[in-house]
C-alpha cells in the first residue's frame, strides 16, 4: 500500500514490518490503539488592528484636471487595508474656500470601504476663488469630527488629504505647526497628497507625516502608483512599524 510517511514526507510502499524504508518510521506500533483527535487549527488572525481612515478632499476646480485619478486611487487604497484589518470605517468629507462658500461637507461617516468608493465617485470638482484653499480648516475640522478610538493598540487613526496648490491660513488661528502638532498628540497618522508648499511642509512635519508630491496636472497612472504606495505605509504604520516622511 503505497502512503507518505509522515517522518520524511516520502512516498512509500509500506512493508509487512509497517516501517519507512527510508527513514525508518514505523507505521505500527504495539501500543494499543487509541480513538482518532482531530485537531483544528485556530483561524489565523487578522494582520492589522482595527483602522479608521479619515479622507479630506479639495473639490474645487483644481482637483478637476485629475478627478479620474482621485476616483481611481481611493480602492486601490481602502480595498487591501480592509482586507487586512479586523475592521475599517471610512469618513470622507471635501472642501474648498470658504470665502467662497465652500464649507466642509461631510459625505462619509464612519462607513465601510464601498460607500466611501461610491460616495467619491460623486464628487463635484468645481469652483474656488484664487488658488490657495482653506486645506489647513478642513483637516483640522476633520480631526476634531471624527470620534477616534482612545487606544491606538485596539484601532488605529490616519488622516489622508488629497490637496491642491496652498493653504490659505486656519480661520482657527492655529498654525500649520500646531496643527500637525495636534494630530501628533492624538497619535494619529497623517498622509497628504499634493503639491509641496511652505505651509502644507510645516504640517506634515510637525504631525510626522508622510507626504507624497504630486504635480500639479498628475495623470492616472501616476495617482495609482501613489494609491499603492500609501496602502503599503499605511499598513505598515497601523501594524506597529514605523514608516519615515518622504
Amino acid at each position: 500500500m503505497n502512503t507518505q510517511c509522515p517522518s520524511c514526507q516520502a512516498e512509500v510502499n509500506v512493508s509487512d514490518k509497517g516501517a519507512c524504508p527510508k527513514c525508518g518510521w514505523r507505521f505500527v506500533t504495539d501500543a494499543p490503539s487509541s480513538p482518532a483527535i482531530r485537531i483544528q487549527p485556530a483561524a489565523r488572525p487578522k494582520a492589522l488592528p482595527k483602522v479608521g481612515l479619515a479622507a479630506a478632499i479639495d473639490r474645487t476646480g483644481s482637483t478637476y484636471a485629475f478627478a479620474d485619478g482621485v476616483r481611481a486611487m481611493f480602492p486601490l487604497i481602502l480595498k487591501p487595508i480592509e482586507a487586512r484589518a479586523q475592521e475599517l470605517r471610512v469618513w470622507v468629507q471635501t472642501h474648498g474656500d470658504r470665502e467662497e462658500g465652500m464649507d466642509e461637507v461631510l459625505l462619509t461617516d464612519g462607513e465601510p470601504a464601498d460607500k466611501a468608493i461610491a460616495d467619491i465617485e460623486r464628487i463635484v470638482y468645481d469652483g474656488g476663488g484664487d488658488p490657495a484653499e482653506h486645506h489647513l480648516d478642513a483637516i483640522e475640522v476633520l480631526m476634531n469630527r471624527v470620534p477616534w478610538s482612545a487606544n491606538p493598540l485596539e484601532s488605529r487613526g490616519a488622516i489622508l488629504a488629497v490637496l491642491t496648490a496652498d493653504s490659505k491660513p486656519a480661520q482657527s488661528g492655529h498654525s500649520p505647526s500646531q496643527i500637525g502638532a495636534e494630530i501628533k498628540r492624538r497619535e494619529l497618522l497623517l498622509y497628504v497628497v499634493g503639491e509641496r508648499t511652505p505651509s502644507l511642509d510645516e504640517l506634515v512635519k510637525a504631525a510626522e507625516g508622510l507626504f507624497f508630491q504630486i504635480s500639479n496636472n498628475p495623470s492616472k497612472e501616476e495617482m495609482e502608483l501613489i494609491a499603492g504606495q500609501l496602502a503599503a505605509s499605511i499598513s505598515l504604520s497601523v501594524g506597529g512599524v514605523a514608516t519615515r516622511a518622504l
